[in-house]
């Protein structure tokens, strides 16, 4: 009897101190594991299992009842399993489901720009700081509509006939998704001919949140293909109005571009091209306000002038400096010869004199565009004008 209660005796002491010894392990925040022990004693080494591993591999002698063990790369679901040594051979063990609950950071689209080799709207945008980043979303529209998984940083749809407004987030491999990147869209060109005044107008939309802030819109056109583009004016805004580009025989290609001020990356819309025939229309009446005579006797339009050697070295079509009554609205444009403009003024007592913003500008023909109105009704004066030196 005593025996059996000796036996009985040494198995409940083994169990409580079982009991008593524990190591348990939690997954904190999404970046560590924090494990927690007690009743152990002597030199106390931590060690651990990774999923790729095939044994333990020490974490180094640890001391007192806690331990955070910081992960850099941890894969949802992965089983991570810790063994902790202690009083000279006895170890107790435990194992933690790692379950990220933490979202990735989101990364802004660097760019949304119109391939037109490929007819297409390219998106790029630079990789999370994350590192467990399983994909990105992209969606378009506001709110985001019609997801899709890239497992890159860039992303292309087939060319629309409108403006489309692209987001991008980060998902991590537990399925936490990133904030919404800021939305940002393609530029879509469109360019209309006047067709008894020879010019055309190119009209765009805003492009939105370019990281770093975006710099002026510049249009450029090209007279055939391959495209060899000019530069062939500048606007903070959305709409310019140029004559057609002079050595046009058939057709003028137009696209415009906006460049990032910090990033110095360009985003481009889509090409459109506008037909020589568009511009120049016979039928064209002298009571269209694009072609019509009234107001030349009141301006001096002369189509030479002689840089330096005054009284004929400025185009100044009117010559008082103030315009008549019942004449308003009053702006000249002057182009050179590969369509850039070179002079605007809407100051009727300000001359050209053959610069362009202080540099001096080579001798040759450049071509005039005189805007008013008479009585509110809107004029365009064209001709050539011949600067010689």
């Amino acid at each position: 009897m005593r025996r059996v209660i000796y036996i009985l005796f040494f198995v409940l002491v083994t169990l409580s101190q079982a009991i008593a010894q524990q190591i348990g392990a939690q997954v904190r925040e999404g970046m560590y594991v924090e494990l927690r022990w007690r009743d152990v004693s002597g030199t106390l080494e931590l060690m651990r299992c990774l999923p790729n591993e095939v044994g333990y591999s020490s974490l180094g002698e640890v001391s007192g009842t806690m331990y955070r063990d910081t992960l850099k790369v941890a894969v949802c679901g992965d089983t991570i399993r810790y063994r902790l040594t202690y009083g000279g051979g006895l170890s107790i063990e435990t194992a933690v489901w790692f379950a990220d609950g933490v979202p990735p950071q989101y990364s802004d689209i660097q760019i949304v720009t119109v391939d037109t080799i490929t007819d297409s709207i390219v998106v790029t945008w630079l990789p999370s700081e994350s590192e467990d980043v399983a994909a990105y979303i992209v969606c378009t529209g506001v709110p985001c509509v019609s997801p899709d998984t890239v497992y890159g940083i860039r992303y292309a749809i087939e060319y629309q006939d409108e403006p489309v407004i692209f987001r991008v987030f980060a998902i991590d491999s537990c399925g936490n998704p990133s904030q919404l990147s800021p939305p940002c869209n393609n530029l879509h060109l469109k360019v209309s001919a006047d067709s008894c005044g020879g010019n055309v107008t190119a009209q765009w939309n805003d492009y939105r949140n370019m990281p770093g802030g975006i710099g002026e819109y510049c249009l450029y056109y090209s007279v055939g293909k391959p495209y060899e583009w000019h530069l062939a004016d500048s606007t903070s805004g959305k709409t310019l109005r140029i004559a057609m580009p002079e050595g046009v025989d058939d057709s003028c290609y137009f696209r415009v571009s906006v460049r990032g001020v910090e990033s110095g990356l360009c985003a481009y819309s889509n090409t459109v091209s506008v037909a020589t025939s568009d511009t120049s229309n016979t039928e064209c009446g002298q009571s269209n306000p694009g072609d019509i005579d009234e107001g030349s006797d009141i301006f001096a339009l002369p189509n030479a002038i002689i840089y330096g050697q005054p009284p004929n070295d400025s185009f100044q079509p009117c010559k008082t400096g103030v315009l008549p009554q019942g004449v308003s609205g009053y702006r000249l444009d002057i182009y050179c010869r590969t369509g850039r403009r070179v002079f605007r003024s809407e100051d009727p007592a300000e001359a050209f004199i053959g610069r362009s913003n202080s540099h001096e500008l080579q001798g040759g023909a450049y071509v005039y565009l005189l805007y008013y109105s008479i009585d509110g009704v809107q004029q365009v004066k064209k001709g050539q004008l011949l600067l010689l030196k």
